[in-house]
């Protein structure tokens, strides 16, 4: 079964939010993240899946995708993202230039003279979404 991590991420606090809650880094404080619909109180925060999601950013060399990039995180492990994004390369035949894993992030540079902006495209979500199947 494949692992799936979903927590929130406070943006301005740069701190894990658990079941609503985070801690204030200043002050040690457990607090509670209000939603964006409380407009009267500074500690409105945009709250969005963070470490431990994996940042995969996808780009090509080749002259006719040069100005092709994709940025997306996903909430799995860096290994099951990475089996994924390489299952796809060798179904399709892909040419790489480079692939550089940490954990928690994945930097896919493309070389492929077959691919246009819109098959780009179309690699580039499968990267990422086919993981979910």
């Amino acid at each position: 079964m494949t692992e799936f991590h979903a927590p929130g991420w406070h943006g301005e606090e740069r701190t894990p939010v658990v079941d609503g809650k985070y801690i204030d880094r200043a002050t040690g404080d457990v607090k509670t993240l209000k939603t964006a619909d409380v407009r009267d109180d500074d500690d409105v925060a945009q709250e969005y899946m963070g470490p431990p999601s994996v940042d995969v950013f996808v780009m090509s060399i080749h002259d006719a995708t040069s100005s092709c990039a994709f940025r997306a995180a996903r909430a799995f492990t860096m290994e099951v993202l990475l089996a994924n994004i390489m299952k796809i390369v060798a179904e399709r035949g892909l040419a790489l230039d480079s692939v550089v894993a940490t954990t928690y992030s994945i930097r896919v540079i493309l070389a492929d003279d077959k691919l246009t902006p819109d098959s780009f495209s179309d690699v580039a979500l499968a990267f990422v979404n086919d993981v979910f199947e």
